[in-house]
This record gives C-alpha cells, sequence and structure tokens, in this order.
C-alpha cells in the first residue's frame, strides 16, 4: 500500500511518465475535483432529504460530466446559474480542458502505467455522446468543445418524426455502454417531436477487492432497517488490515480495490441517519479521510444489489439552477440563438455488492427541446444498520459514486 500511495502522490504532483504529462496545471485539476465534490455532496444532501428512506445510489461523476457539456452552451445568467450549481470555479475554457484531463486519468490506457504489474486492474469504462435532430444545426465550435474535451461525437437521429425509435437508440447505446446494467434510462414520452438535442453520459465499474470476503464465512444475520424493521440478511466477514477512523461522527472503514488505486469508503454513523447526511460535506469527507489509519478490523456488512432512478430538474431548480430549465434559458452557445431549453435530467444508477468486488453502472441524459497498529486487538465494526458508502477513484479524488444502505435487500 505504501508504494501505491507514493504513486498517487507522484500522479498529483504531476512527476507521472513524461507521455503521461498532465494537459492542465495539477492546481487546476484539483480545483475541478474539489468542486466536483462539492455539487456531490450538495446534490447527495438533496436527494437524501427528497428521499427519506429506502435505498439510494447515483454517480455524480455521470451527472456532472453530461451537464458540463450541456454548460458548453450556456451564456449570461443560465451560464452563471449553472456555474454557481454544478460549482464550477474555472474559466470556461480551461473547466473544459481540466475535464478532458480528468477524463484521460479515468482512462484504462492512462492507469495501466500506473498500476504495479502485480496487482489486478479493474473495469472503468466512460462514456459520452451527444444526439442531435437530423434537420437541427449546431455551432461548430459548441460541437469541436464536446468532442474535444469530452470524446462525444454527434450522431444525428429523428427526433421530429420518430421520437420513440430515437428514444430506444438512446436507450439502446446506454445499455451497451454499462453492460446491460442500466437499461430503458429514458422512459417513454420522455422525448417528443420537439426534443432537438440529448446529451449522455455512461459510467461502468467492476472491481474486484484487494481483500475478498471468503463466501463460506457469509452466513444469514439480523440488520435493523431504516424503518427500524430487524430483517436477515447475508452478512459477509473478514478479518484484514484496513484504513479505518472515527471522526465526524461516523466510523469509516475504506476497502481498497484489486488495483489498490480505487476503494469504496463506507461511513457508519453515530446516531441519526438523516442528520449525518445533511451534515456530510466536502470538508468532513476530507477530514474523515485524512483521519484514516492502518488498523486490524475485523468487518461484516451485508451483500446488496439494487437500483435508483432520478428526475433531476426540480432538485437542480432548487439548488439554484432555474433559467435552464425555462423560457429564460440561454443555450445560443449551442446554436447561435436562444431557442433551446432543458426538458428533463434523468439518471439511473446500478450497483452490487458481493464476496468478490463491486460492480456499478450509472447513466444521466440531458434532455434539451426548442422551447491502528498490528499488535492491536481486531476492532470490530458491523455494517449491520443503515450507512453510506462513496466509490472514489484515489488517483484523481473523484466520487464515482455515491449511495445510501436502507436495506440490503433492495
Amino acid at each position: 500500500m505504501i508504494h501505491v500511495l507514493g504513486l498517487v502522490t507522484a500522479v498529483l504532483a504531476g512527476s507521472a511518465p513524461s507521455r503521461q504529462a498532465a494537459l492542465v496545471p495539477e492546481a487546476e485539476l484539483a480545483q475541478l475535483t474539489a468542486g466536483n465534490t462539492d455539487f456531490a455532496m450538495a446534490l447527495f444532501s438533496e436527494l437524501t432529504a427528497e428521499k427519506a428512506d429506502g435505498n439510494l445510489f447515483f454517480s455524480p461523476f455521470s451527472i456532472t460530466t453530461a451537464l458540463a457539456m450541456t454548460y458548453a452552451g450556456a451564456e449570461g445568467e443560465t451560464a452563471r446559474q449553472m456555474a454557481h450549481t454544478l460549482h464550477f470555479t474555472l474559466p470556461e475554457g480551461r473547466l473544459h480542458r481540466a475535464f478532458s484531463e480528468a477524463l484521460r486519468r479515468l482512462d484504462p490506457a492512462f492507469r495501466e502505467e500506473l498500476i504495479y504489474e502485480e496487482f489486478e486492474p479493474l473495469t472503468l469504462e466512460i462514456a459520452n455522446a451527444l444526439w442531435v435532430e437530423r434537420t437541427y444545426r449546431l455551432l461548430d465550435d459548441y460541437t469541436e468543445i464536446v468532442e474535444s474535451s469530452y470524446g462525444a461525437r454527434a450522431a444525428n437521429v429523428d427526433f421530429s418524426r420518430d421520437p420513440e425509435g430515437s428514444r430506444a437508440a438512446i436507450n439502446d447505446w446506454v445499455a451497451d455502454r454499462t453492460r446491460d446494467r442500466i437499461t430503458d434510462l429514458l422512459p417513454p414520452g420522455i422525448i417528443d417531436t420537439l426534443t432537438r438535442v440529448v446529451l449522455t453520459n455512461a459510467v461502468y465499474f467492476k472491481g474486484a477487492w484487494g481483500h475478498q470476503f471468503e463466501e463460506t464465512f457469509t452466513r444469514d444475520e439480523d440488520f435493523t432497517t431504516l424503518s427500524g424493521e430487524t430483517v436477515s440478511v447475508p452478512m459477509m466477514h473478514q478479518t484484514e488490515r484496513l484504513e479505518y477512523c472515527h471522526a465526524c461522527g461516523c466510523t469509516a472503514v475504506r476497502l481498497p480495490y484489486s488495483d489498490w488505486a480505487s476503494s469504496m469508503l463506507i461511513l457508519l454513523p453515530d446516531g441519526d441517519l438523516s442528520g449525518f447526511e445533511q451534515s456530510l460535506d466536502r470538508e468532513a469527507l476530507e477530514e474523515i479521510t485524512g483521519s484514516l489509519a492502518g488498523r486490524e478490523v475485523a468487518l461484516s456488512m451485508p451483500r446488496f444489489e439494487f437500483t435508483s432512478s432520478f428526475s433531476l430538474a426540480d432538485v437542480l431548480k432548487r439548488m439554484g439552477m432555474t433559467d435552464a430549465f425555462g423560457s429564460d434559458a440561454d443555450f445560443s452557445g449551442m446554436t447561435g440563438v436562444r431557442d433551446l431549453y432543458i426538458s428533463a435530467v434523468i439518471h439511473k444508477a446500478f450497483v452490487k455488492v458481493d464476496e468478490t468486488g463491486t460492480e456499478a453502472a450509472a447513466a444521466t441524459a440531458v434532455v434539451m427541446a426548442l422551447g491502528c497498529a498490528m499488535s492491536e486487538p481486531p476492532v470490530e465494526i458491523r455494517f449491520d444498520r443503515p450507512f453510506v458508502f462513496v466509490l472514489m477513484d484515489d488517483l484523481t479524488g473523484s466520487i464515482l459514486f455515491m449511495g445510501r444502505v436502507a436495506d440490503p435487500r433492495g
């Protein structure tokens, strides 16, 4: 683990191999990551307040990336509100270059050089696409930004004459990019004859644990759900040296994946889950991760698998992004005229955690229409009541996925 931490430090300091030289200053990449984390925490607070019970899972990175591509065409007050809501603090040109660098560092080709041969790589695939009505023209400057910075090539579809066929094509693309874990992202009726542009992002992750759970140790045990009901669920067990701490009103354990460059951070609140979720922000997360230290841990946690779906328009409006969804929208940076507005932002995410590792997938569509020491005894930690988890890329600090387990039965 010492080698990997040193490696991560070297990458973030800009001392990676020469052919991996950063496209943007490290300070700007760090500024982008900090803003993305602020947005992730703010959105998590909104979603958990809106959905006070049940399981919840989403990909802040997917949502931010899809909206960043949309932001590239925003102007005036619409752009200001989007930047404020999304916590974009870099000037626009540098922002898109920073996103391009973040996506490059998440690409397997980049990471391959940075992971030691004895470590097992994981699967992380990110894809972006721009779907445009065949009779509708976008500005060349806009399409150049989304293609060069986000790798999103424009595909012509027939929204005007065949909205359902176009919806099916986009859903098929999402399903293909997420290994069929995200299907039917766009529900019937969300695409109509006035739809002109849809921007999509898909993220797929599959990683084995660095320390796998022995399936023979898994047994049915009690878990107290968010509603207070005690249910029997398959509980996994392992005793390993893991990074652990108690800070900011929670017990935290970091579970590394087999590449030792990504991890799942699991947070068990001391008391009320809702209060903890509302207090969780970037500063708290940084304090928690900064407090982690190696300790022998006897860990118990449930297997779980579920899917979450969100329509994010109202949430984003509450967060300050109001003009983009109505007649005041200004996306003239896309077309040269103010004829587009966002009609929907749809997000869907899937997660499966078992003895071998984690599989997670998410997709976002922005629809636009006219209009501790080894000698110590193990600390026992049981995730046998609702908890929060954060799936992180440790090379970039990006929060890829985030969620709450209220009932492991799904």
